[in-house]
């Protein structure tokens, strides 16, 4: 079973950057109500997936793979606000997602890892937080077992309300355990100050 992971900076930045994101981007009111911080392996990340997800793959430090998930709602909530201004309560068709769908919210996306990252400058989860982009929209999750490496994944799963409650879903983060990217500037500069000793 997946195990939580310590809690730190991320949960709170993670929050943070989506809802900004969402606003920025769209002028999209977004709320993460509940955020989970879990480690888990690939085989137990396929299962969590969330049902007829758009899935995004992301590109990392060091080429290293990880994925975000939109569940209907989240997804049907972001495009209903480009293609009609707000966000229906009407219950939302289950569909395929397409190509159409992923570009339509690649650009927030970008922006949420970017808020991810800048947020997590000085904190010990820059190294398996930071650095990730979006790189290529997943038509089917099949290939998710050959794509993805088997190892240690950390999931971010945030709950979230969108426009005033109007929809509700999932985002589903995924990220290698293992950092690759950069370290925090606090390391940085804690190495500086001994090298100056």
């Amino acid at each position: 079973l997946a195990k939580p992971a310590v809690e730190t900076g991320v949960d709170r930045v993670w929050r943070m950057a989506l809802a900004r994101a969402a606003r920025d981007e769209l002028q999209l009111a977004l709320a993460v109500t509940d955020l989970s911080v879990t480690t888990a392996s690939l085989a137990e990340v396929l299962e969590r997936m969330p049902e007829h997800a758009l899935l995004s793959l992301l590109e990392g430090p060091t080429g290293g793979m990880g994925l975000i998930a939109l569940s209907p709602d989240v997804l049907a909530a972001m495009t209903e606000v480009q293609t009609t201004g707000f966000v229906s309560d009407r219950p939302t068709p289950i569909h395929k997602p397409t190509r159409t769908d992923a570009a339509l919210v690649a650009d927030l996306i970008d922006l949420a890892l970017q808020g991810l990252e800048g947020g997590l400058a000085a904190d010990p989860d820059l190294p398996w937080a930071g650095g990730f982009r979006y790189h290529s929209f997943l038509p089917d999750p099949r290939p998710l077992a050959l794509l993805l490496e088997d190892f240690g994944y950390r999931i971010l799963m945030a709950q979230v309300s969108l426009g005033d409650a109007a929809k509700r879903g999932e985002v589903m983060l995924v990220l290698p355990a293992i950092g690759r990217g950069k370290q925090p500037d606090i390391v940085a500069e804690v190495d500086e100050g001994f090298a100056d000793r």
